[in-house]
């Protein structure tokens, strides 16, 4: 019975592995038989835009789906859950066995399973009940960082310009008081909830109205959180809380479905990364970030968040699509107006193929519309930097209505306040208003660098309070080998030539100012002196991007073995040891572990004495094996593991206290009390030598670092090997079930 049940537990693992449905892009081979008008299919101001940027509209990416491939593929499928023009795709959910049916089908090109999990690219928020002093004045520092008042005094709010922002939901849009203005004037033009194929996209997660807060929301006291409070807006829910594997699709389909409705700008405070992805991945060439080109190709300008991963020692890069090349990728800054400092959750750049990424900065905290009161509170993530530069880019668009969306990319770029100096942790720095106002006065030399025998000596003749000095190195190739934020003093900055190689130049932006110049040397990494901060890596290096390979934690454990009516209830398990657990989708891996066990048992002894109770205490050492499996069901960042361990019992004790006291037939005692001990060091037949079963395991990630869970074991093999020994038969054997807490580190 137990080697059935045994193998049952393998089948669970492969049947839930191998036979679930899963989602799947299918691709086709061509759009033979369909027909497509333009005009009848677009809304005018598409059209007007396509005609502006000079794309096609009968642009074969444009065209329908051939419905005929469509429905025989949807035969093999238990869901067809979406559709792209762009990519000639559809989404499906299939078992592996119909996946690979669908794939010999003449008009397949190929099918690829669905491998990225996405997520808000919020870290947080604190739902504070009223605003707070502090908060008030976010609400005026993350439009004055841009320099908004330039806008608001030319009266400049995005008006003309029609944007998309895609989200996860926007519960009380339709009554918040931030959005009154939008409301009354009928600038909402239309919805569409994807996950649901309804227009009604009021309600779900609260993230997209504090999004949308952050692009055209005013607050109770009249002051805008937004700069494109004059804009048109469509809202499309593309995102739904715990199905991390239809969205990208769904992401798609947003970008096409913000294409066909004339939208000029798409924020998406969205993204697809590490828990699926390998960092090799965020080349922008994810079939999100093709949408995400796309859009761009057809004159959309699309602003999306960097991420949130800026603090993940395993992940060293942005997420996608603000990993495609067209993208305006933002990232985050403190909410400081004194001080410069990247906040700590930003992801930091570049793309894996080395790529400047995030192109520009705005604040990571921000003031939001609160969904759930009413009112206001403050919230973190790049979820808010971008949607504060998307209305951004709404305004500086209305002074630049001639441009294309990929020109306005190059704008903003150059109306941010470090360009052209650039970094992976700030991009080319803050976008200004008064560049598109005509009113940016031009920075003054603040600093002189001065080529000296030994190497470039960056002189300041005059400390400005508060001011920090960034520094790159960049290599031939144009990829960044170090860069680095100072406090200059009137000594300045000493790079020496021994410390830099050859085909290198040197970077600079201070106080508005940028210079540069070529350096030379004999190579190895940059020497800065003591007031230099670096931003990156402990060396100041160009940072190896991770691939794929064998992930290994620390693990520690501690569970309670179910109380019996035999075995009473010091029953404790410890263990800690080391996983090593390869790839992502499916984690195999191996755990060592050190346990701990103690057992009491008490009971009737054998039918020769009278009247007696023994207790048993059980210890031992035990070096335990693991192998499990992350099955693919993730809800809201929580992991299901699923396997079968095996375990050598160490050191092994037993001790039996016998309580003896002899009686006649009459119950008179006939002997005094008696207590007799014996104690079994390694004996067979004492405890079994070897220990098996099936254990489960279902954890919580906590920013990146540490899995905190619960687990279970079933316990097939028996602690108790002779029928004569301790309680007196197997049967008597300690509850197979143990359940526990876990905690996992990783390195």
């Amino acid at each position: 019975m137990r080697k059935n049940f045994i193998i049952a537990i393998f089948v669970l693992v492969s049947s839930v592995a191998m036979a679930q449905e899963k989602c799947f892009w299918v691709f086709f081979t061509d759009k033979n038989d369909t027909q497509f008008d333009p005009y009848s299919y677009f809304d005018a101001k598409a059209i007007a835009r396509y005609e502006q940027c000079g794309a096609d509209l009968y642009d074969i990416s444009n065209y329908p789906l051939n419905e005929m491939y469509v429905n025989s593929v949807g035969s093999y499928s238990t869901e067809v859950f979406g559709e792209s023009r762009w990519l000639n795709a559809i989404g499906i959910e299939a078992t592996d066995d119909n996946a690979a049916l669908i794939a010999r089908l003449p008009f397949v090109a190929r099918v690829q399973e669905i491998v990225s999990e996405g997520s808000t690219a919020s870290i947080g928020y604190d739902l504070s009940e009223v605003l707070n002093e502090d908060t008030v004045g976010i609400l005026t520092d993350q439009l004055i960082r841009f320099g908004g008042q330039h806008f608001i005094d030319h009266g400049i709010d995005g008006k003309g310009l029609r944007i998309c922002v895609m989200d996860g939901g926007f519960p009380k849009v339709d009554t918040h008081p931030a959005f009154k203005h939008l409301r009354d004037n009928h600038q909402i033009l239309m919805t569409y909830n994807f996950p649901n194929k309804k227009e009604n996209v009021y309600g779900w997660n609260t993230h997209g109205t504090m999004v949308l807060s952050c692009i055209a929301g005013i607050n109770a006291e009249g002051q805008k959180l937004g700069l494109a409070t004059g804009a048109e807006f469509l809202l499309a829910r593309t995102e739904i809380e715990p199905e991390p594997f239809k969205e990208e699709v769904w992401w798609a389909q947003g970008a096409e479905w913000a294409d066909k409705n004339g939208a000029d700008i798409i924020n998406s405070s969205l993204g697809y990364g590490k828990d699926r992805h390998w960092t090799r991945d965020m080349d922008g060439t994810s079939y999100v970030a093709k949408a995400a080109n796309k859009a761009v190709e057809k004159g959309i300008l699309v602003c999306n968040s960097a991420g949130n991963e800026g603090d993940d020692r395993r992940w060293k890069t942005i997420i996608t699509p603000a990993d495609a090349e067209n993208v305006l990728c933002v990232g985050g800054i403190d909410d400081d107006l004194e001080r410069y400092n990247h906040i700590d959750f930003s992801s930091y750049g570049p793309s894996a193929d080395k790529r400047l990424k995030p192109n520009v900065v705005a604040f990571g905290h921000a003031a939001v519309a609160n969904p759930s009161n009413g009112k206001f509170t403050d919230a973190y993530g790049t979820s808010f930097s971008s949607p504060l530069t998307a209305g951004f880019c709404a305004c500086a668009w209305q002074t630049m209505r001639d441009k294309t969306a990929l020109e306005m990319k190059a704008e903003i770029e150059k109306s941010a306040d470090l360009y052209p100096y650039f970094d992976y942790a700030f991009g080319y720095g803050v976008p200004q208003a008064a560049y598109f106002t005509n009113e940016l006065k031009p920075a003054e030399r603040s600093f002189n660098l001065v080529q000296e025998k030994d190497g470039v000596r960056i002189t300041v003749p005059k400390i400005v309070e508060g001011q920090y000095m960034f520094i790159n190195v960049e290599g031939a190739d144009g990829v960044l080998l170090g860069y680095y934020k100072a406090a200059p003093d009137s000594t300045g900055i000493i790079l020496k030539n021994k410390d830099l190689g050859e085909g290198k130049k040197l970077n600079v932006s201070y106080n508005g100012y940028y210079d540069s110049c070529p350096i030379s040397g004999m190579g190895g990494d940059i020497s800065l002196d003591a007031n230099t901060r670096r931003l990156w890596g402990q060396d100041g290096t160009f940072p190896t991007i991770k691939e794929e390979g064998w992930q290994k934690s620390t693990f520690f454990q501690y569970d309670y073995n179910l109380y019996t009516d035999t075995w009473n209830g010091f029953n404790r398990h410890f263990a800690f040891g080391r996983r090593w657990m390869y790839g992502k989708t499916y984690k195999i891996g191996m755990g060592l572990g050190l346990d701990w066990n103690r057992y009491v048992a008490k009971g009737q002894i054998p039918d020769a004495l009278e009247v007696a109770d023994r207790t048993t205490i059980m210890r031992n050492m035990q070096l335990r094996g693991e192998l499990m499996q992350r099955v693919v069901i993730r809800l809201w960042g929580i992991n299901w593991d699923l396997g079968v361990y095996g375990g050598i019992n160490a050191l092994r004790r037993v001790r039996v206290i016998d309580n003896v006291e002899w009686q006649d037939a009459d119950g008179n005692a006939t002997k005094p009390y008696s207590n007799k001990v014996t104690t079994f060091y390694n004996h067979a037949k004492a405890m079994n030598l070897f220990e098996y079963g099936a254990t489960t395991r279902v954890s919580y990630n906590i920013a990146n670092l540490v899995n905190v869970g619960v687990y279970a074991s079933y316990r097939l093999s028996p602690v108790i090997t002779k029928d004569d020994f301790l309680i007196g038969t197997k049967a008597n054997n300690p509850s197979p079930w143990n359940f526990g807490i876990e905690i996992e580190f990783a390195p």
